[in-house]
């Protein structure tokens, strides 16, 4: 059953089959060796937040549907536990730091920026120590572009790289990234510095982030590549 606080309708996470999913009626494949849960739900909550709570309505293939409740500060939780599966679908408010206004530069680490849902800028703007902005328009200083090594993460970058002083490529899934990937991401280190991000098996799923050594370590040389390689000047 809907929230009484939902303002808006319900939005709808369904599988078809397999890999495929639909959110909000758009059709997204989860690639081999993702958590379902955590790039869905990225998906959904990875742009600007609203000001109401929502209700998701999530919809297994051949499982029973349950209910989540996504928070004004995108905080997910469930209505009920009455389908263990849900617990998995959980997740910790989506910390979300304003830009300065126009005419201003953050004044301590970088202002992140996700290319598009699902790039994974709210982990990076953790791990980095870093600021998550919504509206890049609004902050007047070079921007740290997070995206996935997807078609999509080249696509949606571009419309921003004369903005970045760096643009994070994280992986998205393990293994070899395809060849036409590639080949646009040597087209955007024309314009800007890229940072390769490798699959982090211990970022999957995960509720809050584990900062294991493994993780510390990528971040570390995540941000001494930014550091090296940062371009302060279009």
């Amino acid at each position: 059953m809907a929230s009484d606080l939902t303002a808006r309708p319900a939005a709808v996470i369904a599988q078809l089959n397999g890999p495929m999913w639909t959110v909000e009626g758009r059709t997204v494949e989860v690639a081999a060796g993702v958590d379902p849960s955590s790039f869905l739900l990225e998906q959904l909550v990875g742009g600007p937040l609203g000001s109401e709570p929502r209700d998701i309505d999530v919809r297994p293939a051949g499982q029973e549907r349950f209910t989540l409740t996504l928070a004004a500060d995108g905080a997910i939780t469930a209505n009920g536990f009455s389908n263990p599966a849900a617990l998995q679908w959980l997740r910790p408010p989506r910390l979300v730091m304003a830009a300065p206004s126009v005419g201003r530069v953050m004044p301590d680490g970088w202002a992140l920026y996700g290319a598009h849902p699902g790039a994974g800028v709210t982990t990076w703007a953790e791990l980095l120590h870093g600021a998550e902005i919504d509206d890049p328009t609004s902050y007047d200083g070079r921007i740290l572009l997070v995206a996935r090594t997807t078609l999509q993460g080249v696509e949606t970058s571009k419309a921003f790289t004369h903005r970045a002083g760096a643009i994070l490529m994280v992986a998205d899934a393990p293994g070899k990234v395809p060849a036409d990937v590639r080949r646009g991401i040597r087209v955007l280190s024309g314009v800007a510095p890229i940072i390769r991000v490798p699959w982090v098996p211990a970022l999957r799923g995960t509720l809050t982030i584990n900062k294991t050594a493994a993780v510390a370590k990528v971040a570390a040389k995540t941000e001494a590549a930014i550091r090296g390689n940062w371009k302060d000047t279009p």
